[in-house]
């Protein structure tokens, strides 16, 4: 009888890796046991913050939350600190190399240069769990501990506290005596009484670089309110996680626009939220007088994942919990137009998806994942209801059978043409199969161009062929707008 010898190599890299996480973890739990914990609100921090000031991994952690809420007790200067955010859990960024000088975020750039020209003055911040400092420290917090007058706080999609749900409304609300304008309940745009006494608005709202994520419309509707009322708003940059190179998707035409997209840019557009303000400006989507004001970052470069910038990850919205769900979900959103459950009601939200019907072994051999830079696993899994992130998800307690993605090389993946070839396959092999007619899918994509297709209307090459012109003009239009290299 013979047998394999296994990969020493391998065994050895297994192994280091195995100890190296058990030295954190027991580290951490060393730490929080020589701090006692004060009490009082004035930090909002993350769990990446907490851990990567203890130390540098080159691979992404996951701790437990219950380990996530003392480390957060823990921390020096940390007092009763919120996970403002849904997700069970955060990530800790790998380092970027160690002879690439740090990111320095626009917010940090904003406190330290541009206070005096707000020194006095009565500011409007669109905000929510995102608009926090590298150090931990709320934006909000650190314009108050500088004796900065906070008029009034505009929420967007999600609320402040990043916890309610998609498309469910967001009420008013309060924090800290300071009053919260919900911008997606009743008013998606600050009113003229709203922004009566504010002399200046400042956004800081980590977006995903998707059209059809919702922060964006609302940074137009931001500009727009700004030029009437004759004030200037400050965009304080953030790193786009999708990088600064890679577009997808076709022009979003007029007749689709609605608050999933308002500006005729194609879905996966490759720049940061300033520079897309300026963009916004210089073509015209806004009004001509409106003073826009981009807080630059420095050090970010259009190369750079989300992994590169050496910061955590802070989920942007309660389905999306790690910069990987950001870079696939141009694609797999558009699930929901051929009847698949998106990953909702899942721990693992876009980045899996399935149905009862789906053929999913079938699926994978017709879809090579390599040719995407990523892996494809069948793995049946059950959605099931998670209030404030997915209440009644697709096939809520019923078996899909489902495909799970795993991302290798990021700098390869086209998500949304990973989508379409999925959308693809499934139409392939369920020919007669009638999916409901869909305008979300339209507005989503840009045009009706996908959705005739899965009707049988129109060719998948005639899909692809729109795509790559629109992308080709999107290219040679936004170059003027780069801020950075």
């Amino acid at each position: 009888m013979s047998f394999l010898k296994p990969d020493k190599k391998f065994l050895k890299k297994k192994i280091k890796a195995a100890i190296l996480h058990l030295f954190l973890i027991g580290a951490v739990l060393f730490f929080i046991s020589q701090k006692k914990p004060v009490r009082s609100q004035e930090r909002i921090i993350s769990l990446g913050e907490a851990a990567t000031s203890l130390f540098r991994l080159r691979q992404p952690i996951l701790l437990a939350p219950q380990l996530i809420r003392r480390v957060n007790e823990a921390l020096p200067g940390t007092k009763e600190a919120h996970l403002l955010g849904s997700s069970d859990y955060r990530i800790l960024a790998p380092s970027r190399e160690p002879d690439e000088p740090a990111v320095i975020l626009g917010n940090e750039i904003f406190l330290e240069e541009f206070l005096s020209e707000v020194q006095g003055k009565s500011l409007g911040l669109v905000i929510n769990q995102t608009s926090v400092l590298p150090q931990g420290k709320a934006l909000l917090q650190a314009l108050l501990d500088k004796g900065q007058k906070v008029q009034a706080i505009f929420s967007p999609e999600h609320g402040f506290f990043g916890d309610v749900e998609a498309g469910a409304e967001v009420k008013d609300n309060e924090f800290k005596g300071i009053k919260i304008y919900s911008l997606y309940g009743g008013k998606r745009k600050p009113t003229a009484e709203q922004i009566r006494d504010i002399n200046a608005l400042i956004y800081d709202i980590q977006d995903i670089g998707i059209r059809f994520y919702t922060y964006i419309t609302t940074l137009k509707y931001i500009i727009e309110a700004a030029a009437e009322a004759n004030i200037p708003v400050y965009v304080l940059d953030k790193p786009n996680p999708l990088g600064g190179e890679i577009i997808e998707g076709p022009l979003l035409r007029p007749e689709f626009s609605s608050f999933l997209g308002e500006v005729p840019i194609t879905v996966r557009y490759g720049l940061t939220a300033a520079e897309l303000a300026m963009m916004m400006k210089g073509e015209g989507w806004v009004p001509e007088k409106a003073e826009i004001r981009a807080v630059k970052m420095k050090n970010w470069k259009r190369n750079f994942f989300w992994e590169e910038t050496g910061f955590a990850w802070i989920p942007s919205s309660p389905n999306m919990p790690t910069p990987e769900t950001a870079i696939i979900y141009p694609g797999t959103a558009l699930f929901g137009a051929v009847t698949l459950n998106r990953g909702e009601g899942t721990p693992s939200p876009f980045l899996q998806f399935g149905a009862p019907w789906l053929d999913n072994t079938s699926i994978i051999k017709k879809v090579d994942g390599k040719n995407f830079g990523i892996e494809l696993e069948a793995a049946d899994y059950t959605p099931c209801s998670i209030p404030g992130k997915a209440l009644n998800p697709l096939y809520v307690n019923k078996v899909c059978r489902g495909i799970r993605v795993s991302i290798h090389k990021k700098e390869k993946f086209l998500s949304l043409r990973f989508g379409l070839e999925i959308i693809k396959a499934i139409k392939e092999q369920l020919p007669n199969k009638a999916f409901p007619e869909s305008r979300y899918l339209d507005q989503m994509f840009g045009t009706d161009l996908l959705s005739r297709y899965i009707k049988g209307k129109a060719s998948y090459e005639e899909v692809l062929a729109q795509m790559e012109k629109d992308e080709k003009a999107f290219e040679e239009k936004r170059q003027k707008y780069f801020l950075y290299d």
